[in-house]
């Protein structure tokens, strides 16, 4: 049987495990997704996500049914990263996704140059974005990464929508200038 959100969140309100297992199973991955783009861990972001999950049980009785699921998600995940972040005041080391080996990409078929420069620029995008200021690589992760629009991401960072798009033209000011010193970036 398929469950919608409306039916999950009246399950997990009834305290049944059953509908919060099913909450946790349909949003996990998605939650993770998010919380491994702040940590670059996977146990880092496994720990957030079992915070993401004590917050969920603890706020779903104050959750309005009549409003969506995800958007909710999203703020508590984004908050616990935020949280997560302040508490360690550490520039983490981004863990690249290894994609394809070498070997792979010269046994392919396809155009090897232009798949080992998709995975350079990627690369340097990620490190770049890991190295902007803590609220300018979140607003630029919240639109371009989960593709909010700015009145979500004023909501979820809990500023004005003209603060949102400052830190937006800064971080993408900043991260193309650091993509121009890496040699990635051509005007």
């Amino acid at each position: 049987m398929l469950f919608t959100d409306e039916n999950l969140i009246s399950l997990c309100k009834n305290n049944k495990r059953e509908g919060y297992d099913l909450l946790f199973q349909k949003y996990e991955k998605y939650i993770y997704r998010l919380c491994y783009y702040y940590t670059h861990s996977k146990e880092d972001s496994l720990d957030l996500l079992q915070e993401v999950y004590i917050r969920i049980y603890k706020g779903i009785q104050h959750f309005d049914g009549n409003r969506p699921l995800l958007p909710w998600l999203k703020t508590i995940t984004v908050n616990v990263c935020l949280n997560n972040l302040r508490k360690q005041k550490i520039s983490t080391q981004p863990i690249y996704d290894e994609g394809p080996s070498p070997i792979d990409l010269i046994a392919s078929t396809s155009d090897v140059e232009a798949e080992i420069a998709y995975l350079d620029t990627k690369q340097s995008v990620v490190k770049g974005i890991q190295e902007l200021p803590e609220d300018m690589k979140t607003a630029i992760i919240l639109r371009h990464v989960e593709e909010m629009s700015y009145q979500q991401i004023g909501e979820i960072m809990n500023l004005p929508i003209g603060t949102v798009k400052t830190y937006l033209f800064r971080g993408r000011k900043l991260l193309k200038d650091k993509l121009k010193d890496a040699g990635v970036w051509e005007v």
